[in-house]
């Protein structure tokens, strides 16, 4: 959903977040020095990232993001969610806290 979002908003002609050039999209949000990507899922984290081909990375980040202009983007995922335990959710939430590059 996410992405569609920004495919719809942040994408929707060029000017604003990106450049059309003969090599491809440029992005033009460069001012943007990092960004974080966390998501939940019903799947544990190892499964999306080797099994389901790794869309977040390949498709959210290394392309939808980069094609904005956001290089420098970490993913996290707390996976398992419908049967993780309050604790496990805090320690997601700490680890989220304090995440840095």
């Amino acid at each position: 959903m996410l992405k569609g979002f920004v495919d719809k908003v942040m994408k929707e002609g060029p000017g604003l977040t990106h450049v059309v050039t003969k090599r491809g999209v440029q992005g033009t949000l460069t001012n943007i020095k990092k960004g974080y990507v966390l998501t939940t899922s019903t799947s544990p984290t190892f499964y999306l990232r080797f099994f389901c081909g790794n869309a977040i990375k390949k498709v959210f980040i290394d392309a939808t993001l980069k094609q904005l202009g956001i290089h420098h983007v970490r993913w996290s995922n707390l996976g398992g969610i419908t049967s993780a335990t309050k604790e496990k959710r805090q320690k997601y939430l700490q680890s989220v806290s304090q995440m840095t590059f």
